[in-house]
Formats: structure tokens, sequence, C-alpha cells
């Protein structure tokens, strides 16, 4: 209560003493003009009591008011909102106190606030996709990562149910079981018209003491992961393959001969063919120790200047009995003026021989192979270009001609005991001189291989 009313309390007793003195002063000798002064009196104290007991009600239900806007402007979030009381006001004390209320609630909103943004900031800026969903299984909060990897527009995901957003019934499914028995599960997406696009997606069930939020999907993209597995599945496949054929035929051969009931030019026949499948074998597991030398840095390599020319003559003079023999002709074009090329020269001449032999081994009798070299200057590199009028490589298949094992003709090269890693190491080779090899064909046309190669840079002249 505040002064003004404190020092109005008295007044009703005070005239309730009076009005009563005034009643007992009737029966004495000049008493009824005592008591008509006591008794206005008492109406005076008594009027004067009620005048001041409405003003604190009007000021009291004017109080309330403002509280009460106040309140409402809070719950609207406008946390700014103050109230202002006078001093002698009662509900002076309950304003302060609502006021420091309200100045903790707009520190509070403000850290959350900056803990928004900052998570925002993360969740953005993350490279897996983060994808979060109510109970409902709408969408709440999506960040870029998955926007770009599920290929949603920003505008079309928030507020919408998973289903409207991600067309796949295989996550809806999981994320319903998550949200119903908790836990978590992983899937895999892939877009209808890219495959090879792999996403790993988890989800979890997110507890409702945090806002009654269903779940939440981690997504990555696997695709080179996926692509690395398939390509050792594939290896070993191959290898086991590749070992298989000629195990088999020296199993079959050793047996019959351990038999010893077969004559002597069949058991020459048989012991040649053992031979020449150990032989393919070896010939497999030097290319794939070769590859594995080269992957781990460990393969020996020495760069040198390198004359192209002198190096294709020694190869094709190597390889002109088998050229004549499949009735080629041999055309070069190699000047003797070509720029020094920086390689080494054993891995070099691994490159050209493997070339050159698919040159013979896939151009019919009649053809021509024809070696040649231009210079880049533009990039201080040489080009060495090894053409063929052979049968040439489907447009489908080239780009898949340097991977392991990769056969355009798989019956003719078999037959000429290749491996299916020539190709394979020949690009390893030129990348690790830090050059580029590029290929050209049409079917019935013929092939044309171009090595790129740096030009070889003498140390003194570079200085």
């Amino acid at each position: 209560m505040n002064q003004s009313g404190q020092s109005r309390v008295w007044l009703i007793p005070g005239s309730m003493g009076l009005a009563t003195g005034g009643v007992l002063l009737v029966s004495v000798p000049k008493g009824p003009l005592w008591a008509a002064i006591l008794l206005l009196i008492a109406w005076g104290w008594a009027l004067r009591y009620l005048v001041g007991w409405r003003r604190d009600q009007r000021l009291l239900s004017e109080s309330i008011v403002q509280l009460s806007d106040t309140v409402d402007r809070w719950a609207s979030g406008d946390l700014h909102a103050r109230v202002y009381l006078d001093q002698d006001d009662p509900l002076d004390s309950l304003a302060h106190g609502m006021n420091r209320v309200a100045e903790v609630l707009t520190e509070r909103t403000r850290d959350l606030e900056r803990d928004k943004k900052q998570w925002e900031a993360i969740l953005t800026s993350m490279a897996n996709g983060i994808v979060i969903l109510n109970h409902g299984l709408t969408v709440t909060l999506i960040n870029r990562a998955a926007l770009a990897m599920f290929r949603v527009q920003e505008q079309e995901a928030t507020g919408r149910h998973l289903l409207e957003v991600i067309r796949d019934v295989r996550i809806d499914d999981a994320v319903t079981r998550v949200t119903r028995a908790g836990g978590s599960e992983t899937v895999y997406w892939s877009p209808p018209d890219q495959e090879s696009l792999v996403v790993e997606v988890t989800i979890a069930a997110l507890p409702g003491s945090i806002g009654g939020l269903g779940a939440v999907m981690v997504s990555r993209d696997v695709s080179l992961q996926s692509q690395v597995d398939r390509m050792r599945q594939d290896f070993v496949a191959n290898v086991s393959h590749e070992l298989q054929t000629p195990l088999t035929i020296i199993r079959g051969f050793t047996e019959t001969l351990l038999e010893g009931d077969i004559d002597a030019s069949s058991r020459e026949r048989f012991t040649r063919l053992i031979h020449e499948e150990a032989n393919r074998m070896s010939r497999l597991v030097d290319d794939l120790l070769t590859l594995s030398r080269i992957e781990h840095h460990s393969l020996p390599f020495a760069p040198e200047g390198i004359a192209a020319a002198v190096l294709l003559e020694s190869l094709t003079s190597r390889l002109a009995h088998r050229i004549q023999d499949a009735h080629l002709t041999l055309a070069s074009q190699l000047s003797p003026d070509l720029p020094l090329v920086s390689g080494d020269p054993d891995r070099l001449h691994e490159v050209f021989l493997n070339l050159l032999q698919n040159a013979i081994q896939y151009t019919p009798q009649g053809g021509t192979i024809t070696v040649s070299g231009e210079v880049d200057p533009a990039h201080d590199m040489v080009g060495i270009t090894i053409q063929d009028t052979g049968i040439g490589i489907p447009h489908t298949d080239l780009p898949r001609i340097f991977e392991r094992f990769y056969r355009v003709d798989k019956a003719r090269s078999r037959a000429s005991g290749g491996t299916g890693l020539g190709l394979a190491i020949v690009k390893h080779i030129i990348e690790l001189h830090h050059g580029r090899i590029d290929v050209s064909s049409m079917v019935g046309q013929g092939t044309r291989f171009t090595v790129w190669l740096p030009q070889y840079q003498d140390k003194e002249d570079a200085e």
C-alpha cells in the first residue's frame, strides 16, 4: 500500500467514532449542535476516503491494463517493451520485477540467436548433407550439401514432406522405421539418370526432448569409394580369371604327362604348351609388379635427354622380323632434328614397344604402320605418333582402353599372349613423365596414338 493509502486508513474508524459521538451528544444540553458538527466531520472524512479509494481503483485499473499490454507485446516477440509506473503505484515493485525478467529474456534470446547463426553457418559449410525432419516427416532444415546431392531447389524443400523433396520410397520407409522404433539405419541412393553417383544416407532418430523432431539424415557422396571398391573387385576377378586359364592348361597337361602313356612328339608338344602358359603367367605377374611399383613410386626412374628418333629406330629394327612376317609396311617419318625428350630410356622403351606391338597385332596384312613426330613449342612438348591402318577401336570402347584387363578384341589379345595390362602401364609411365597420351580411332580405318613428352632442358642451359 502506498503512503497516501496508508494515511487514509484512519478515516473510516475516525468517521465512525465521530458519528457515534454525535449520536451520544444529542441527549445533552446543546448536544444537537455538537452532534451535527461531529456528523458533518464524519461525513466529510467518509467522503474523502471514498474519493481516494476510487482514485486508487482507477490507477490500479490503468496499471493492470499497462501490465497486460506489455505482456501481450512480449508474447508477440517485442521484448523491448517495458512497464513504467509511478513510485506511489502499488504495482510499481511488480513492474520493476517484470522489467528485469524482460532484460534477462532479451539477453537469453540474443544468445540463442547467436548460437543459431553459428550452427547454421556450420551446417551450411559442411561437406556432408544434413536434413532434419519433424515427427510428421516434414523437412525443417536442409543444408546446401544436401540440396546439391539430392538435386533439390531450396524453395522446394523446407516445410514439405520428405517424399515430395526426395522421391525415393526406400529412404521414406527407412525414416518411418527409425522415427517409430528409434536407432539408426543406412541406405544408399542414386539418381535415376546417374547411377555412378552414390550417396550414403545415415538416418538417426532424434529425441522429442529437443523440440519433437523426428529424425536427422546425414548424407555423403561415396561415389569414389564405390568406384574404387568396384575396381578392386573387378581387379581381383580379372587376375583370378587370367591366372585360372593357364593354371588349368598346365594342370591338365601335367596330369597327362604323369600318366606316362604318351609318345615322344605329344610329350614335346605338351611340354612346349606348359612352357608357353608359364611364360604368360610370368608376364602377367611382371606387369602386375610393374603397376604396383609405379603406384608406390618405387619404380626406378632416371630421366635424361633422349633422342626419340634413335629410340624408335632401335625398336623398329628389333621388330622388323615380326613386321615382315605380318606382311606390313613400316613408314618412319621421324626427323633427326626432333628435340630431345626428357625421360627414362627403359621406361619409354617399354611404352613405345607396347604401342608398336599393338599396331602390328591389330593391323591386317598389307597394312601400314607410320611413326612420326611433331613439336608443340607453346608448351615445350614433343609428340611421337604411332598410327596404323588396322581394325580400329569402337567409339564406345575408347574411354576404357587404358583400364586394367580391358580388351577390345578379347580373343585376339589372349591368342597373342597379352595380359590386358599393357596400355594401363603405358598411361602410368607417361603420367610419371608428366606427359600425356592422345588416342583417336575409326573402326576399319585404324588407330592413332600420340605420346606427348616434355622437351629436355639442359640444366646448364637453364641456368
